[in-house]
């Protein structure tokens, strides 16, 4: 079995001194008077933070931060054969009773989102509350894990290989925590390997219901697919689309210039983030309501650094076309049959901001819900967002069973 190998994080200088030069050199767009966000990511706000980055933002501290936590590397294998290297943050409780709870991000993430809960879990102040034994993997193709060189690796794919790295890490059974594709992961997860998840907790439903059952069957859901869903897809979702078909495309641009990647990803944060008032949409909205410079900065610099913006969009064109591929060869369900369900005891979050969720009845015909919590504030970054909020709804969760 491949063992764990402990890791540290170390940008060199010279990538440092590059990205300044490149920052400092870039190329504006000419601007539409009073425009604003109407159009896309604000010019006034770029040229800010672009400055920001380029003369007093410190990589250092970011990477000193994360090297604060155990992390390691190992090497699992895909199944089509690829060994790919994988980058892990573990971080054992010294508490007896901890179990293992594995967190999962997705794009545009990183494990970085966790670091503010990370020590809370596994060290909670409230000797009462539930502690863990804390699993925050880099899906392949993100941060410092080994970029995939063959298609196919989509969430079923990568869930199988979620199960072999719980086992190298000796835990037969676990716990589960996912949004945006950390939700899908988890949800086959639930489906190939129930025998190993103890419960999971997501914030978007990435699992549908089958056949007729997918179809809106209440008023409420129906005015959830006219009102929040049609629209996210028509106003917002460009991204789902370049990313799942000709991303490639995209991505020398957003490979070449780091003010183009920050602009592709800051956009998403802003758009999918609880930073807007109701008299501010749909084009207002301060981003430095939930997150920092410095936060916003860390992971575009993730993504830059390791040269991973390429890679981290192919999950969205590998779900698309991977699932009966690993299904028929693979073999074990990669989606529901008609008439079933998730049977591991399942919690959502329906947050205020960030991808529509469905009600809890459609979700319902799909996974076996025995908790379900609506935030009253907080988008699709919780674990930075609202850190407090999230802890809490984890621990009453995963407290229960």
């Amino acid at each position: 079995m491949p063992q764990l190998e402990p890791f540290q994080i170390h940008v060199p200088d010279e990538d440092l001194a590059e990205l300044r030069r490149r920052l400092r050199q870039t190329r504006w767009l000419p601007e539409v008077p009073r425009s604003g966000w109407r159009y896309g990511i604000d010019l006034s706000f770029m040229q800010e933070i672009t400055a920001y980055w380029a003369d007093e933002f410190d990589w250092r501290s970011i990477e000193s931060l994360l090297n604060g936590f155990p992390q390691f590397r190992t090497s699992l294998t895909a199944w089509n054969g690829e060994s790919l290297g994988i980058h892990v943050i573990h971080r054992r409780s010294s508490r007896p009773d901890a179990r293992p709870l594995m967190i999962q991000h997705g794009w545009p993430s990183s494990v970085y989102d966790f670091h503010q809960i990370i020590d809370q879990l596994a060290e909670p102040s409230n000797p009462d509350a539930p502690a863990f034994h804390v699993i925050a993997p880099s899906l392949p193709g993100y941060g410092w894990s080994e970029i995939p060189t063959q298609a196919g690796l989509g969430p079923a794919a990568i869930a199988d290989m979620w199960a072999e790295l719980m086992s190298q890490l000796g835990y037969d059974e676990f716990l589960y925590h996912g949004g945006d594709w950390g939700a899908a992961i988890g949800g086959q997860l639930a489906l190939r390997h129930p025998e190993r998840l103890k419960r999971i907790h997501l914030s978007a439903a990435a699992v549908p219901p089958s056949g007729s059952a997918a179809r809106p069957q209440t008023e409420a859901e129906q005015r959830f697919f006219v009102d929040e869903q049609e629209p996210y897809v028509r106003d917002d979702a460009a991204h789902r689309g370049i990313h799942g078909t000709k991303f490639q495309t995209l991505a020398f641009s957003l490979e070449d210039s780091p003010v183009g990647l920050m602009a592709w990803i800051v956009d998403k944060w802003w758009m999918l983030a609880d930073v807007m008032r109701e008299d501010e949409r749909p084009r207002g909205g301060d981003l430095y309501r939930r997150f920092t410079r410095d936060e916003l900065l860390a992971t575009v610099a993730i993504y830059w650094f390791t040269r991973t913006q390429s890679s981290a969009m192919r999950i969205y064109h590998e779900a698309m076309r991977s699932a009966d591929v690993v299904e028929t060869e693979v073999g074990g369900r990669v989606r529901l049959g008609a008439g079933e369900r998730i049977a591991v005891p399942t919690g959502f979050i329906k947050l205020k901001r960030g991808t529509p969720l469905p009600p809890r009845s459609w979700c319902e015909r799909a996974f076996n819900i025995v908790h379900w919590r609506e935030f009253p504030e907080g988008g699709h970054f919780p674990a930075l967002e609202v850190p407090e909020l999230l802890l809490d709804d984890l621990r009453l969760f995963f407290g229960q069973g």
